[in-house]
C-alpha cells in the first residue's frame, strides 16, 4: 500500500505537495509462535540455527520457554528489513529520496530471554528501553552516530524541526526539539541528562471490571552512564525493590548495585529524575512519593 501510494498507483496525490506516511509494521511482535507471525522464506533462514547462535547476549537464557520464539523473531525482523527496503527503493525510483526525511524507529525493545523475563517491555533494562532510531535526510544530515538521549515526547517536536516547522510546535508540548543536533552534532543546544523511566500498573476497577485508575508502580532515570529504577508497594508507597546498573562497566546489566553503597550516584540520578517528574507534573511529584530519596521542593 505504501509503495503504491508513493508511485501514485490508484491513489490521488499531488506530486508537487509534501507528503507524510507513517507505516506500522505488523511484525515483529510477540507471541512469535508460528509461521502465521512471519513469512516462511524468512523463517527458513533461521529454522536450523542453534538457539545459542541467536541469543548471543550473555544475559540471555536459551533454556527459557520463550527461547523457541527467537527463530520467528529474527524471521520477522528480516521481513521488516525487506519491506523497509522496498519503501526506500520506491522513493529512489520516484526521485524523492534526496529530499525526503525517512525515520526508522520502534515503540519499545524486546528482551527476548534477557534478564530472565518474558515481558518484552515495561522494564528499565537496556533491551527494553533502547530502540532503533535512524534518520535519513541526504540533503541535510550527514551519516553519523550520536549519543543523544532522545525520549518519546521529543519525537514529535524534533520531527517538526527537521521539516522546517519549528515555529509550528505547540507551546504546551512536553518534549524538546533536538533537530539542530541532527543537522550539526556540535549545535549550541542543551542535551538532556537522560531519559525518564515510567511503569504504571492497573489500579482500581469499577463494578464492570473496567480499570478506572492506575498505580504508579515505578519511576526511574537512565543517564548515559547509569540506570536507576525504584519500585513501590501499593499500600504504603514505600520502596520494595530497586535496580541500579553501571551501564558503562556493565552494559548487559548483570550486576544490580546496592543503593546504600552508592549514595552519591543515587542522589545525582534522583535529582535529575525530580526535574523531569516536576516538569510533567507526574503523580510521583504530586504525591511526593519516596520523598526521602527524591529532593522534591528542595
Amino acid at each position: 500500500m505504501v509503495v503504491s501510494y508513493l508511485k501514485n498507483e490508484g491513489n490521488v496525490r499531488d506530486p508537487k505537495k509534501p507528503f507524510f506516511i507513517m507505516v506500522g509494521m505488523n511484525p515483529p511482535h510477540s507471541p512469535y509462535r508460528s509461521l502465521d507471525d512471519c513469512m516462511e522464506q524468512d523463517f527458513d533462514l533461521y529454522k536450523d540455527q542453534p538457539l545459542d547462535s541467536l541469543l548471543v547476549r550473555p544475559n540471555a537464557d536459551a533454556k527459557m520457554k520463550k527461547a523457541e520464539s527467537a527463530r520467528y523473531y529474527f524471521a520477522s525482523v528480516t521481513g521488516v528489513d525487506r519491506a523497509f527496503g522496498q519503501i526506500l527503493d520506491a522513493l529512489k525510483e520516484l526521485g524523492l529520496d534526496k529530499n525526503t526525511i525517512v525515520v526508522f524507529a520502534s515503540d519499545h525493545g524486546e528482551t527476548m530471554c534477557s534478564q530472565r523475563t518474558d515481558d518484552p517491555k515495561n522494564s528499565p533494562y537496556s533491551e527494553s528501553m533502547n530502540i532503533p532510531f535512524m534518520v535519513r535526510f541526504p540533503d541535510r544530515i550527514k551519516p553519523r552516530v550520536d549519543d543523544l538521549m532522545l525520549s518519546s515526547p521529543d519525537i514529535m517536536p524534533t520531527f517538526l524541526g527537521l521539516a522546517g516547522l519549528s515555529g509550528s510546535i505547540p507551546a504546551d508540548v512536553q518534549g524538546r526539539n533536538y533537530s539542530p543536533l541532527f543537522f550539526d552534532g556540535k549545535a549550541d543546544i542543551v542535551r538532556p541528562a537522560g531519559a525518564l523511566y515510567i511503569q504504571n500498573l492497573d489500579g482500581e476497577k469499577d463494578a464492570d471490571g473496567k480499570v478506572r485508575s492506575y498505580f504508579p508502580s515505578s519511576r526511574g532515570f537512565k543517564s548515559a552512564h547509569y540506570t536507576l529504577a525504584l519500585y513501590i508497594d501499593r499500600k504504603n508507597r514505600q520502596l520494595v525493590k530497586s535496580l541500579l546498573f553501571d551501564d558503562e562497566k556493565d552494559p548487559y546489566q548483570m550486576n544490580n548495585l546496592s543503593l546504600e553503597e552508592n549514595p552519591e550516584i543515587v542522589k545525582e540520578l534522583c535529582a535529575e529524575m525530580d526535574k523531569v517528574l516536576r516538569e510533567i507534573d507526574d503523580l510521583w511529584y504530586e504525591e511526593r512519593i519516596l520523598s526521602d530519596m527524591i529532593p522534591y521542593d528542595k
